[in-house]
């Protein structure tokens, strides 16, 4: 520690005497009303003084406000927010913080005079790392939610392999509404529920951990998140929507959907409630949902691993059987949520959510999958497989948050979790073997067969909870937080397999290839557990930097029990105990890890720096099949930094660098033998190593209020060391492994540690108005490359190869959305991206493939009342397997008539896949192998629906919508919006580390 401060010291007395005497204002501004917080309302100083300097902040999600580093004087405050009416009065600052209290502001007020800009709102602002954009800049129809609304926005886009929205060039984990949360972490139940005329702004940020979000110091856990601002006009009363349909598909299946919600909003307390049936693929739940009960015994193959590609060969791939309707097949869904948020009083606020789905998937997949190895002859190595996959999923699903605040220094958070899951799959395989010439197209020559039947039933429970204790102290800036951690998870599992596996290089004297049975049934017990407790200090060192000290234990033990029979001829029943193919294991895994950090902050630069020793213990016992034990220690020194640049309120650059560990899990540790497909054999590893991983990125944003423009650039990379890839042996003659006879061309993958794993990506996006037709252009770029390590071994052939699997790539894309009126709504885009796979080892699996996706979305009222919509989507791959190159277009469209007097109701008659030409097609690539993988896919179909809007808000007769399209005075200049939360970026940039109010205040909105 003195050697630390001895650093650090040089730092401080350079940065010390150039330090502004200047103090915070802070405050807080609420609805006068029903006291909710006013998000993202404005405030402003303005310096009674010839030069007539402003500074500003923007409101936070609990209504608190902060205006750093204020000079003393005498200042004219102003506090305003759309629809509301705005405070005026004079302040003094001296040398002391000034706490201005609670600010409540009258409904009804919209006079801004001053600080108005005249003309188009602004589409978008950039406020330190967030960017906020305004949802009257981007005209929807009057039905759209609030993901139609959000994919108009610069820097939001949908991915078009997943379906997930990507805002920046990175996937949505999460999405607030008024800065809570909405249905735990689910993404799409709030884009795809909300109506997009609630919505008054979005702000797209990455979301520190709460424990960051106190201190300010970024502990890396960061997430992707969107939070929705909603209108004070929708703050008050209900809306909804009813949805009914049923039709006739092209197969001459019935196909129904019905779904609706209902959201009760009454200032803090909102109750929020949605459900839906349906047969034609809508999911609305998110991996959340997924409980993790994929491990050693589902079922096996693929040789992916921890770096191989997501998807994969249906059957072959264990997270398969629960991934519902993610990549492909076809599905029935039954689910219902609830949400509740309020907040109690005062001092406290709870958010709670309950979620149930139910998922029945049929996936019918084909697999074309060519190896990166030859055999001893220089013959190609390939695979192909035929599955279907049944399953059944049901989730029930409960998350709660309740944070207090015991006083103006004092706050607990605590958050308990609770995932309960079965998942029932039965799966039917039909696999071959092929060995060929390099130069022919042609299939090859047959070397073994599989058939098998493989059932799999699944129970699991995940339960967590953790506990954090803020504490601020009278110095400003000195912080002290407790977090204590823990988890459980359970899981049960009952596998039986029966399988024939054919042997085309030993035959009878006839010619009739060799025969080997498979029936058998395992039983799996798993529990784990996680303990953890971390302790953050942090004191001022002057009014611009601080210093935090950092303590943290975690210990995570698992054990697993299985157990596998043979089936007794004699009496039919799976008595027969077979030890090579059971395990039991058991892992301890301990860190204890002790930080130092600095960080200094002013208005235009912000960084900081750390480090942190940690000592891990990893401790592996096995019993079967083997007796083992292992024992390992590991010490680490993990360095962290950061900077951020504002070039101007619109204008900033941001540097991260971290570096972190990661341990193998128990499925990768567990040395049992998955034989659910005798040709793809997997197994783990005891001896793995845990991995280091260094991620630095580089980002610049800027938005241009005038000319509604913003550009975002993404420069970021990865390198681990000791990375957890895969070792796969490809057997070119009949093998027994551990007990099991894997035929000629069959093969076995384990895990293993391998350095050289690194990625390099970019990411561009630019946006800007094109007035001459009303509409948005939002222009993207990228190119990524990516190396991983694997080993790859043919019997017969000398050696290991070490092979490096290489996946450049280049993409573009372009989305044209109109802003033309709330009657006319369009949207077209287009992204093209080149992917090249090389491999090091062998170019014989080389290839470069293109997709391309094109779509054309409209909503036409043409006149009152009745409504055309279309959605046009061309998609195309090349340079893919023979046979799984396509281009095809997919086609749906609907005409509809709004009912009622004031058009809250609408029939439409709705046409999917009109031209029958939908396709699922995946190309996948990993260090042993590149494929193709086709499904099963949603076609065709009519179906007649009936939708009922329900508005029903104080002052509006009949429970009509409240007019939003009567004038409203334009984007103000000034601080909108502002991090939910308080984390640093939020409001003016700088300030006091710490953050918080001086003694007797209320509490602070993080660190500014």
């Amino acid at each position: 520690m003195k050697h630390a401060l001895g650093l650090l010291f040089p730092l401080i007395t350079v940065a010390a005497p150039g330090l502004a005497q200047t103090v915070p204002v802070s405050g807080r501004v609420l609805d006068a009303k029903d006291q909710a917080p006013l998000i993202g309302a404005n405030v402003l100083l303005t310096r009674l003084t010839a030069d007539s300097a402003r500074t500003g902040a923007a409101v936070d999600a609990e209504g608190n406000f902060a205006v750093p580093a204020v000079e003393a004087g005498r200042y004219r405050l102003t506090v305003s927010f759309l629809g509301y009416q705005t405070i005026k009065r004079a302040v003094t600052v001296s040398g002391q913080p000034l706490e201005l209290g609670t600010l409540s502001l009258q409904a009804g007020g919209v006079t801004l005079k001053g600080v108005e800009v005249t003309g188009r709102a602004a589409a978008a602002v950039q406020k330190g790392d967030t960017a906020q954009y305004d949802a009257r800049a981007f005209k929807t129809n009057p039905d759209a939610n609030a993901q139609d609304l959000i994919t108009k926005m610069p820097g939001v886009t949908v991915d078009p392999s997943s379906g997930k929205i990507q805002a920046q060039g990175e996937q949505v984990q999460r999405v607030l509404v008024d800065g809570k949360e909405f249905f735990g972490n689910d993404p799409d139940a709030v884009l795809k529920n909300l109506p997009a005329e609630a919505i008054d702004k979005i702000q797209v940020y990455d979301r520190a951990s709460d424990q960051a979000q106190f201190t300010g110091f970024d502990d890396g856990n960061q997430q992707k998140t969107i939070n929705i601002v909603t209108r004070p006009q929708f703050r008050n009363g209900q809306f909804g929507r009813v949805l009914v349909g049923a039709g006739q598909g092209g197969d001459n299946q019935t196909r129904y959907r019905a779904s609706g919600n209902i959201n009760s909003f009454r200032g803090k307390q909102r109750f929020s409630v949605i459900a839906q049936s349906n047969n034609v693929n809508e999911q609305n739940f998110g991996t959340d949902d997924l409980l993790g009960v994929v491990g050693g015994s589902a079922r096996g193959g693929g040789g992916g691993g921890r770096n191989g590609a997501s998807g994969g060969g249906g059957g072959t791939n264990a997270s398969g059987n629960f991934l519902v309707g993610q990549s492909g097949g076809i599905s029935k869904t039954n689910a219902v949520g609830l949400n509740y948020s309020d907040s109690w009083g005062k001092k406290t606020d709870v958010q709670a959510s309950y979620f149930f789905n139910r998922s029945v998937n049929t996936l019918v997949s084909n697999t074309d999958r060519r190896f990166t190895a030859q055999d001893s002859l220089g013959r190609i190595l390939r695979y192909q497989e035929n599955s279907n996959t049944g399953s059944t999923n049901i989730n029930n699903r409960f998350n709660l948050r309740l944070e207090h605040k015991f006083d103006s220094v004092n706050s607990v958070l605590w958050q308990p979790r609770l995932s309960v899951q079965s998942n029932d799959s039965r799966n039917t395989l039909d696999g071959n073997t092929y060995r060929g010439q390099p130069s022919s197209e042609t299939i090859g020559e047959r070397r073994s067969t599989n058939l098998s039947d493989y059932r799999a039933d699944n129970l699991g429970v995940n339960f967590g909870q953790s506990l954090l204790y803020r504490r601020r102290f009278q110095k400003r800036g000195r912080t002290f937080s407790l977090g204590l951690n823990m988890g459980y998870n359970t899981r049960e599992a009952e596998n039986f397999l029966n399988s024939v596996n054919e042997d085309y290089t030993r035959t009878t004297p006839g010619g009739t290839p060799t025969v080997t049975r498979t029936d058998q049934f395992s039983d799996l017990a798993q529990t784990g557990w996680q303990w953890s407790a971390n302790a953050n200090y942090t004191e001022p060192l002057s009014p611009k930097s601080q210093l935090q000290l950092s303590y943290n234990a975690n210990y995570t033990p698992n054990d697993s029990d299985k157990k596998t029979y043979n089936l007794d001829g004699t009496t039919a029943e799976y008595s027969v105990f077979n030890p090579e193919l059971s395990n039991v294991f058991r892992s301890r895994y301990l860190t204890n890890a002790g930080e130092v950090s600095y960080r200094y902050n002013d208005r235009e630069l912000q960084w900081s720096v750390g480090a942190q020793v940690q000592h891990a213990q990893l401790r592996n016992d096995q019993e079967f099949p083997l007796a083992t034990s292992t024992r390992r220690n590991f010490l680490n020194v993990l360095p962290s930094a950061q900077m951020r640049y504002n070039f101007s309120r619109q204008q900033n650059l941001r540097l991260n660098y971290r570096m972190r560990t990661q341990a193998p899990s128990i499925s990768q540790l567990q040395e049992v033998v998955n034989n659910s497909n005798p040709l793809q054999i997997t197994t783990g590893n005891p001896n793995l190593r845990q991995e280091n991983n260094h991620n630095l990125f580089l980002r610049y944003s800027s938005a241009n209020v005038e000319k509604s423009t913003s550009f975002f650039a993404l420069l970021g990379g990865s390198y681990t060391s000791n990375n957890i890839t895969n070792s796969t042996r490809i057997f070119s003659r009949p093998t027994e492994f551990r007990g099991v006879i894997v035929p000629a061309g069959g093969q076995v993958t384990e895990p293993i540690n391998l350095d050289g794993q690194y990625s390099l990506r970019t990411f561009g996006n630019y946006t800007l108005p094109l007035s001459f037709v009303k509409s948005n252009l939002n222009l993207n770029a990228n190119a990524n490359f990516a190396q991983t390590p694997g080993l790859v071994t043919v019997t017969g052939v000398e050696g290991q190869q070490l092979n490096y699997s290489r996946t450049p790539s280049f993409g573009f894309g372009a989305v044209l959305s109109s802003n033309i009126s709330p009657n006319l709504d369009f949207t077209l885009s287009s992204n093209s991206t080149q992917t090249y796979v090389r491999n090091t080892a062998q170019p014989t699996a080389d290839r470069n493939y293109f997709r391309q996706n094109t779509n054309l979305r409209f909503s036409w009222i043409i006149i009152k009342g009745l409504t055309v919509q279309s959605d046009v989507a061309h998609v195309g791959y090349s340079g893919l397997s023979e046979g799984f190159n396509q281009n095809y277009v997919l086609w749906n469209a609907s005409v509809g008539k709004k009912l009622f007097a004031r058009q809250q109701g609408e029939l439409k008659l709705f046409a999917f896949d009109i031209l029958k030409q939908n396709r699922s097609i995946v190309p996948n690539q990993t260090t042993a192998y590149v494929e193709d993988v086709r499904t099963n896919i949603l076609t065709r179909y009519v179906m007649l629906m009936f939708t009922y809007n329900i508005r029903n808000f104080p002052g509006n007769k009949g429970g009509a919508t409240p007019d939003l399209d009567q004038p409203q005075p334009e984007e103000r200049r000034g601080f909108p919006g502002g991090r939910p939360g308080g984390y640093p970026g939020g409001g003016a940039p700088g300030g006091f580390p710490g953050g918080g109010p001086g003694p007797g205040g209320p509490p602070g909105g993080g660190p500014y």
